[in-house]
């Protein structure tokens, strides 16, 4: 199939927002290195999230958060980077899948949703503490990614070093295991107070964000069914198989034909994004997939 183009229109707003998010970075470092840390703390009351914040009004703390990263540390670099590296790489796939509204209504929702789990789970248990930076943001654009390209092969680096093939599907089932066990013994904290400064329950806020924009916001699904998982092609009977092929109007045996539906379908989304769809042309992307590989 064609490669989608990262056409430097629909790019722009992600370039907006990773350039607000580096700006924001540099304001940090500059107030406290000029300022002094008592600007710094007032900087960092005024837009991270906190409890103090919280019982001041500061509302606007549970968005503005996302865009303030660590400035301290042997490893404060690595959390904007991370960070930046993981929004662009997604973005460019589902801001053009997605369209620009319906993208930064994901990314705003698992920020929003992050937060509020951090806020409901730290605060009352650490006054002092704060959260910031746009891990859950991350991890929502990660599940909405993992639920449109489930299959998509992808390479991993585990620990920076190790590569390893695997799919977002599995990825994602990693990536929750790894944040529940961090949750029950970090942000639960068994062993008194967390052990490390990684808002886990953030991340899974942000998770549930991309789940709740997926099912509810996108697809418009409001039943209390488990999630959409079709079986196996072994599975399905060569009589269902042809049922099922015979609802498409498009002469599958003509590649030409097939092409040309498959651009008019790849157009739609480039400008009305992949939420645009209806079943039948997502249908059809499946099938030309398998057919236009060949």
């Amino acid at each position: 199939m064609r490669a989608q183009p990262n056409q430097p229109s629909a790019l722009k707003p992600l370039y907006w927002l990773l350039g607000s998010i580096v700006g924001v970075f540099i304001v940090q470092i500059l107030i406290g290195n000029l300022a002094g840390k008592d600007a710094y703390h007032s900087f960092l009351a005024l837009f991270s999230l906190s409890s103090y914040g919280v019982e001041h009004g500061y509302i606007w703390n549970f968005l503005t958060y996302s865009f303030l990263h660590s400035t301290d540390g042997a490893f404060f670099l690595f959390h904007i980077l991370f960070n930046g590296l993981m929004i662009f790489w997604l973005g460019r796939v589902l801001i053009q899948l997605l369209g620009t509204t319906r993208f930064f209504t994901l990314y705003g929702l698992a920020v929003l949703l992050g937060g509020i789990a951090w806020f409901l789970i730290i605060s009352w248990k650490v006054p002092g503490a704060n959260v910031i930076g746009a891990s859950g943001g991350v991890m929502g654009l990660f599940v909405a990614f993992a639920k449109h390209l489930p299959n998509q092969p992808i390479r991993v680096l585990l620990f920076l070093v190790i590569p390893f093939n695997t799919t977002p599907r599995d990825l994602l089932k990693i990536m929750l295991i790894f944040e529940l066990v961090g949750f029950v013994i970090n942000d639960l904290a068994i062993f008194g107070s967390p052990l490390i400064p990684i808002a886990h329950s953030a991340h899974l806020g942000g998770m549930l964000g991309g789940w709740v924009f997926v099912k509810y916001i996108l697809n418009k699904d409001f039943s209390f069914s488990g999630p959409d998982i079709k079986p196996p092609k072994w599975f399905t009977s060569k009589k269902t198989d042809k049922a099922q092929t015979g609802r498409f109007r498009i002469n599958f045996t003509n590649r030409g034909e097939l092409q040309k539906e498959v651009d008019r379908i790849l157009d739609k989304i480039n400008t009305q994004g992949f939420g645009s769809l209806t079943e039948k042309e997502r249908e059809t992307l499946d099938k030309a997939k398998e057919l236009l590989n060949k």
